[in-house]
């Protein structure tokens, strides 16, 4: 049960973020919103680390699997500018299913790369959602 409120609390943060992000956007520039909030992402996650995990045992020695997870954040700031400029342009319903589809087909390519098994239930969510996006799409194109 706690899985699933964490879960929606997780996607209703997703939405909050890009409408936030998106007028962070406008007001400051697409690439100064997506610095502060990497910045201010990055003075937090200092925070937490030095509170939370002050051992004093900082070993900076990055193996190649911990530099990929670490390109993440180049990658979501990637993500931020993309969604920033999108999200005035065609709304935030497409953004987050796009966002949506994207992690599911992410988080499904990196388990087949890993040698994980992939659920047939995810590959048919993820086409019923991109079909529903693509419904949704044509429906506000006739009208």
């Amino acid at each position: 049960m706690i899985f699933s409120i964490l879960a929606l609390l997780s996607g209703a943060n997703v939405a909050v973020s890009i409408i936030l992000n998106a007028r962070l956007g406008a007001v400051k520039g697409l690439y100064k919103g997506a610095f502060i909030n990497y910045f201010m992402g990055l003075v937090i996650a200092i925070a937490f680390s030095i509170v939370l995990g002050s051992t004093g045992d900082w070993n900076f020695n990055i193996t190649l699997v911990e530099f990929f997870i670490l390109t993440g954040g180049a990658l979501g700031y990637i993500v931020v500018l993309l969604n920033s400029s999108l999200t005035p342009k065609i709304g935030i319903l497409y953004v987050t299913i796009l966002l949506f589809i994207g992690q599911i087909a992410t988080g499904s390519i990196m388990d087949m790369l890993g040698g994980l098994h992939v659920s047939w239930g995810k590959i048919v969510g993820s086409i019923l959602i991109l079909g529903g996006l693509v419904y949704l799409v044509k429906i506000e194109e006739k009208d």
